[in-house]
């Protein structure tokens, strides 16, 4: 939580507002602003979607859950029936993930040999 209460401070800041004056923009309490930013109070989910939408970001990045990474392997088919992979909006099949997979193992290969382009 103290996370959040830093990244709410820090966003308020370099907009140059005041605790007041957010809180008047957002429509909460003053001391609502205050408890988030302290850490004595938890952040709402209604009160989590209007900063994000006020500070123009996501609440996962409000969240700091930007860095999530998913490990995926290509040529293991059971973990990839888990996920629909895409590609210009359409989901790729198994033929096309096996093929991506070979063409990266490949590229990979000819870069080793300096032969890239």
């Amino acid at each position: 939580m103290k996370q959040l209460s830093k990244k709410i401070k820090d966003l308020r800041e370099a907009r140059s507002l005041s605790p007041e004056e957010l809180a008047d923009r957002l429509g909460f309490a003053k001391s609502t602003v205050w408890a988030y930013e302290s850490g004595k109070k938890q952040v709402s989910v209604v009160h989590l979607e209007r900063l994000a939408d006020f500070f123009e970001i996501s609440v996962d990045s409000l969240l700091d859950r930007n860095d999530r990474m998913i490990n995926v392997d290509l040529q293991n088919t059971n973990f990839l029936n888990e996920y629909t992979i895409m590609l210009d909006d359409q989901p790729l099949n198994q033929t096309e993930l096996a093929e991506a997979a070979s063409f990266i193992q490949v590229k990979r290969r000819m870069d080793g040999y300096g032969m890239a382009t």
